[in-house]
């Protein structure tokens, strides 16, 4: 009976215990920042707008962007097309722009760093940094490999919600991403 009894306080305070840390998670402000595709936002001195975004397979790959062989043929290639201006009243390198652009693609189950060597055969940089009042179009691309998703989810790739990760702290910034043609990105 004694047994019983300490097993049945320890169950009862281990209730307790769960009850309250789901009262507190409840409890908990998320301070993260979401913005929309479209949206303008200020970060790190920069106006940032993600306007396009594209998940290309490796020939739609090749095709638009007219780059050959960075993407094996059953990848895709997860494409943002950002407008950055410089909001601040001193230039601002472009390797202190590309810090600032952040942590990479996130969707359920799945995230990615932006792959700097693939984006640097996008991008025409007009000047040696982005001046003060001066705006760019730059382009972050990260590939996306089949081994990370079930057979079902590749497929349908094209519907998962993709999120851009500005940043994680101290500000959270995350960015929404539309594929379709509402959107101006390219469906699969």
């Amino acid at each position: 009976m004694k047994r019983q009894v300490i097993v049945f306080l320890i169950l009862f305070g281990f209730l307790l215990w769960a009850i309250r840390v789901v009262n507190l998670n409840q409890e908990k402000k998320s301070n993260v920042m979401y913005v929309e595709q479209g949206q303008e936002f200020y970060y790190g001195g920069l106006a940032i707008q993600a306007d396009e975004f594209l998940l290309l397979n490796a020939d739609e790959y090749d095709a638009y962007f007219d780059v050959k062989d960075d993407v094996t043929d059953g990848g895709k290639v997860a494409c943002v097309q950002f407008t950055v201006r410089n909001d601040s009243e001193n230039a601002i390198s472009w390797d202190d722009v590309f810090s600032v652009m952040g942590e990479g693609f996130v969707c359920k189950g799945w995230g990615s760093a932006y792959d700097p060597f693939m984006g640097a055969k996008l991008n025409k940089f007009y000047d040696e940094q982005l001046n003060p009042g001066m705006q760019q179009d730059i382009w972050i691309v990260t590939t996306v490999s089949r081994v990370c998703f079930r057979e079902k989810t590749w497929e349908n790739l094209s519907d998962m919600e993709f999120e851009y990760v500005v940043s994680l702290y101290p500000d959270a910034v995350r960015i929404r991403l539309k594929t379709g043609k509402n959107y101006g990105g390219a469906s699969l």
